[in-house]
């Protein structure tokens, strides 16, 4: 108990950390008074075309949800939606992603599914849209004329990391027999327990990342992801023009790569302060000012949080069970995981 308590006060003093540090990066060197009147001065209009792109980002991450999912039943849009819109919801006022948690053990309680194999059909989720990111990434240092050498790097560091995934997610899939040998192999000084957890997860992962074995279920899937990604750059190109500034479509893209990255380190719930550096980190070098940039991340960033978090809770009341109960299937899942 005193190490679980200990282990949550350091992932909040990181968290803090984290958050303090990103907003000082974000805020280095603004002029406020400049930053006020950018504020002051943004157009209303675009946050009705973002609104629509926001549903439909939503709509195609359920089909691509239901699809990925397909290895352990067959289920519709309507199904996966409410514990979906929950997850997101809860990762914008739950530390650590824990949003993620409470999707996966919402969802397996109402179909009656083990937790952690439908926990294995998010990191599928993650794996296409680390994938779709990547290829706009790429895409646009191709395309981009002259391109920040800054950007370029972390573009071959993060595309040699997701090739190796790939290989080995390829040769995992093709020829998991060896893998299971080498997990024999490692944990041959663990006790049996752990040796057996183990290989229930390599056993999880197996069933859960199964779809991408089908072609059928592969090339929908594929497309889904672009098709949403594309809508989260739309809408990075709307929140930059509600302050009279038009970017290249490629730079959207470049801002979606970035914060993609930025979200997935530790901060507290909502976002805030990573969301803002990577709108600066990726924006400045093509010539938008610190002060525009942090203007268009709170618009971006304040268009989907509010109805996304609405819209979380107020199903989480409508379809979820107790708290409580929650509490303990999340708790179960990282037992299980």
């Amino acid at each position: 108990m005193l190490l679980k308590y200990l282990r949550n006060v350091l992932s909040l003093l990181l968290a803090v950390a984290v958050t303090v540090g990103t907003l000082v990066y974000a805020f280095w060197d603004v002029d406020f008074d400049t930053l006020w009147g950018t504020l002051r001065g943004s157009h209303l209009w675009p946050l009705w075309p973002t609104l629509v792109l926001l549903a439909a980002f939503y709509w195609f991450t359920a089909l691509r949800w239901v699809l990925i999912l397909r290895p352990l039943g067959r289920y519709g849009v309507g199904q996966v939606t409410p514990s979906m819109m929950i997850g997101f919801g809860g990762n914008n006022i739950l530390p650590a992603h824990l949003g993620e948690l409470v999707r996966a053990a919402l969802f397996a309680r109402r179909v009656k599914l083990k937790v952690s194999g439908v926990f294995t059909t998010l990191l599928v989720e993650r794996l296409f849209d680390v994938l779709s990111i990547l290829l706009f990434y790429l895409l646009a240092v191709v395309l981009i004329h002259p391109f920040p050498e800054s950007i370029r790097l972390g573009s071959a560091i993060i595309a040699w990391f997701v090739g190796a995934l790939l290989v080995s997610l390829f040769l995992f899939l093709r020829f998991p027999d060896p893998f299971v040998r080498l997990w024999d192999w490692i944990s041959r000084p663990l006790p049996e327990g752990l040796r057996q957890h183990g290989h229930r997860m390599l056993d999880q992962v197996r069933t859960g990342l199964h779809s991408l074995t089908s072609v059928r279920l592969l090339v929908p899937m594929a497309i889904y992801s672009l098709l949403k990604w594309l809508c989260a750059g739309a809408m990075v190109w709307l929140a930059l023009y509600g302050y009279g500034v038009a970017i290249d479509p490629g730079v959207s893209m470049i801002v979606i790569a970035v914060t993609a990255v930025a979200v997935t380190v530790p901060s507290t719930p909502g976002f805030f302060g990573a969301m803002q550096a990577a709108f600066v980190f990726a924006l400045t070098p093509f010539g938008v000012s610190r002060e525009v940039a942090i203007a268009a991340s709170f618009y971006y960033q304040l268009a989907q949080w509010v109805p996304v978090t609405i819209l979380g809770v107020v199903l989480f009341f409508l379809v979820a069970p107790s708290l409580r109960q929650v509490r303990e299937d999340v708790e179960v899942m990282q037992q299980e995981t």
